[in-house]
This record gives C-alpha cells, sequence and structure tokens, in this order.
C-alpha cells in the first residue's frame, strides 16, 4: 500500500514537473525580450567597457605615482682608485624622490576625454539594445505568425485526408471516375508540400530566438502587440528618429571628438618633474643633497602638438559629417519602412477582408454541388487548395507587417510609441 501511494506520489510529481517545462517553453513578448538582454554579451561588454572608462576617468585626475631613484654616482673606472668605493670624494651612494607634476587642466582635460568616451560606450550599447529588442520581436512575432499558419495548414491537410475513404467508396460504388482518387492524391500530396514550407518557417524562428535569447522557446503566448496599426503617427516616427539610439551614438561619438581635440590643444603646456636626493660619501667627506627640476620644452610646437591638435579638429569635422549623414540614413530608413507597412498593411486586409471569405464561400458552394452531383471534385480540390494559398498568403502579408511594425517600433524612443 505504501509503495502504492509512493508510486502515485512519483507520478504526480513527474506530471507537474512536465507541465512546467512545457509552460517554460512557452514566452510572452516581454519575457523574450528581457531574456535576450541577459543572454547578450555584447550588452554586458558595453556594461564593463563603460565601468572601466569611468574608472580610468578617475584616475586620470591624479598626479603620477613619485618614483624612487637610488644609486651609485662618480665611481672611478681608470688608475689607482679603479673601481674602489671610498677612495674618490665625488663617489657616493644616492637616493631621492621624484614627482612629476601635470597641470591640472590638462588632467581635468584628459579626463573629460574618457568621461565622453565612456558616454559613447553607452550609446551604443543602446544601439546594441534597440537592435536587440527589434531582432527578437520580430522573431518571436514570425514564431507566432508561422505557428497560425501551421495550424491553419494542418487543419485544410486534415480535412482533404478524411474525404480520401469516401473518394474511394465512391470509385468502388460506380458513382465517381477512378482518376478522381489521383486527384485527390495530387492535390493533398500539393498541399502537404505547403505544410513542410510552414513546419520549416516555425523552426527557422524557433532557432532563431534560442540565437537570441539562449532558450527553448518553442511557442509563444500573451497577447500579440497591435501591429495593425504603426506604433506612432507618421510625424512622431518621422521626428523621433532624431532621439533614436544610434543618431545618440553618432553624436556622443562627435562629441568625443570635439573633447579629443580639446585635450589636445593644451598639449603644449610643459609638465615639471621635481627630485629631492641626498647623497653619502666616504669618511672624510660631507654628504650631499641637492633639489633637481625637469621641465618640457614644447620648442617645435609647429611640427608636433599643433599637428596633432589639428588631426583632432579634423576628425571632430568627419564626426559631425558622420552625424548628418546618418541623420539622413535614418529619415529615409523610417519612410521606406512606412511606405513598406501601408503596403503590407493593404495587402493584409485585402486579403482577409475580400478575397478570403469569397474563397469560404466558393469552397462550401461547390462542396454543396458535389454533395448533390452537380459538381466535379477536381474543382472541390482546387477551392480547397485556393483557399489554403489564400490563408498562407494572409499570413505571410501579415508576416510582413509584423516585421516592418517591429523594425518601426524600435527606431523611436519607448515613451513616444503608442
Amino acid at each position: 500500500m505504501k509503495q502504492h501511494t509512493l508510486s502515485l506520489w512519483l507520478g504526480g510529481v513527474m506530471l507537474s514537473v512536465m507541465c512546467s517545462a512545457a509552460q517554460a517553453e512557452s514566452w510572452t513578448l516581454a519575457q523574450t525580450l528581457s531574456a535576450a538582454q541577459r543572454y547578450s554579451a555584447e550588452l554586458s561588454a558595453r556594461h564593463n567597457e563603460v565601468q572601466a572608462l569611468d574608472a580610468m576617468a578617475d584616475s586620470a585626475r591624479q598626479l603620477p605615482d613619485p618614483k624612487l631613484k637610488f644609486g651609485l654616482e662618480n665611481l672611478p673606472v681608470q688608475g689607482n682608485n679603479d673601481r674602489r668605493f671610498t677612495r674618490e670624494g665625488m663617489t657616493m651612494q644616492r637616493i631621492g624622490v621624484m614627482q612629476q607634476y601635470v597641470s591640472a587642466e590638462k588632467r581635468e582635460r584628459k579626463a573629460q576625454t574618457l568621461i565622453a568616451e565612456a558616454q559613447s560606450v553607452q550609446a551604443q550599447a543602446q544601439t546594441t539594445r534597440a537592435a536587440l529588442q527589434r531582432d527578437t520581436a520580430q522573431a518571436w512575432l514570425d514564431l507566432a505568425l508561422s505557428l497560425q499558419a501551421r495550424d491553419a495548414a494542418q487543419k485544410l491537410v486534415a480535412e482533404t485526408v478524411q474525404q480520401q475513404g469516401a473518394q474511394k467508396a465512391s470509385v468502388a460504388a460506380g458513382s465517381a471516375a477512378p482518376n478522381s482518387v489521383l486527384a485527390l492524391q495530387m492535390t493533398l500530396s500539393a498541399m502537404r508540400d505547403r505544410l513542410t514550407l510552414t513546419e520549416r518557417d516555425v523552426q527557422l524562428a524557433q532557432t532563431r530566438l534560442m540565437q537570441l535569447t539562449g532558450e527553448n522557446v518553442t511557442a509563444v503566448s500573451g497577447a500579440l502587440p497591435h501591429y495593425e496599426r504603426l506604433p506612432a503617427d507618421e510625424k512622431t516616427l518621422i521626428d523621433g528618429v532624431n532621439q533614436h539610439p544610434e543618431m545618440i551614438a553618432a553624436q556622443r561619438e562627435a562629441n568625443t571628438a570635439k573633447a579629443r581635440s580639446a585635450q589636445s590643444a593644451i598639449a603644449a603646456i610643459p609638465d615639471v618633474e621635481v627630485e629631492v636626493y641626498y647623497g653619502h660619501r666616504s669618511e672624510g667627506n660631507d654628504d650631499l643633497a641637492g633639489v633637481m627640476f625637469t621641465v618640457d620644452l614644447p620648442l617645435f610646437r609647429a611640427q608636433r602638438q599643433d599637428r596633432d591638435h589639428a588631426a583632432d579638429l579634423s576628425r571632430t569635422m568627419q564626426a559631425n559629417d558622420q552625424l548628418a549623414q546618418t541623420g539622413r540614413e535614418h529619415q529615409a530608413q523610417v519612410q521606406a519602412l512606412i511606405a513598406q507597412y501601408r503596403a503590407a498593411q493593404t495587402l493584409w486586409l485585402r486579403q482577409r477582408d475580400e478575397i478570403l471569405p469569397l474563397w469560404q464561400q466558393r469552397v462550401q458552394l461547390l462542396a454543396a454541388q458535389y454533395r448533390a452531383g452537380q459538381s466535379e471534385l477536381s474543382e472541390v480540390l482546387e477551392a480547397r487548395r485556393s483557399l489554403l494559398e489564400t490563408r498562407l498568403g494572409i499570413n505571410q502579408a501579415e508576416k510582413e507587417m509584423a516585421q516592418s511594425w517591429a523594425a518601426l517600433r524600435w527606431l523611436i524612443p519607448e515613451e513616444l510609441a503608442e
């Protein structure tokens, strides 16, 4: 009795585990987007790079470490005192400390350059995030719609398969032509080909989601986004392009180039090194101490620092030109995507609201006529195959509309989307 109870308990545990695993494979769009962000190694790398640059900026504001200097000076190498440490009065053991002083302005401008680089990397991370969200949403929508297409194809194929037995019986009874069975098989084979293609689309979408999220997303759950309308009005979409992460990243690149040119503009300010030392000499000779100063002499500034600054100014202008070009490309991109969306939406609505009902009525009418002996089986089969092609065409138009919607949705900031 106890063994039977234990078996029932284990069976219940296994069943709940299997149910949980099955549910875990069905993902909402929000869950899928979150999983993609957690899985992205590029986002993690960008985050670590930002932290590194922030730390470098803090360090750049500090003076260089002092240096300990020690050694032996003025050791004779010839004569009677050759390699003698105590016979020559100038020989001494020397120890000192040297500190390099870099102007506070130079240190601050170097720190500002590193901060600008960190902001640029942060903007690039946001660009990566937006592209990742777009690709993940497109893959999720592709899976959702491919599953719908597969289910529709399976249903029509199953309905056609059910006719095989009745058609063979009709041929055996002499009420149908023998070639009608062959026509049915040929139609069924063509429909199964279309079913195979829908199954392929499902597997491709699942593979793409595995690549993006690292999870085995085999089914979707939750409501689909409202891709039957634009994510915002056209003016908002066009104006919102200026706030897209890629535009912000291009602006940050220009800011970084500007910070570098500001840093090189004061590169000729000389650095100063100060050394304080103490020298111990042999017995009978006084010990010595001293202070030494080392100062940079930018005597050839026109050939060195000025040329570096001119190069940085040119890179700043280059970054500004790239910013302008990026803006133009994004304006053209959003207008092209709107046109693609409008065309796909028109095709989808027309096929769904006009063409599909007509084919459904035609299939029903021909099926009724065939049962009454007023039409041929070939007409019914052709109508059924055309109905399947229409359903798959609607699904394809819906996919294209959803893909364009997702591309537009992540071209603007989240707060601007409806």
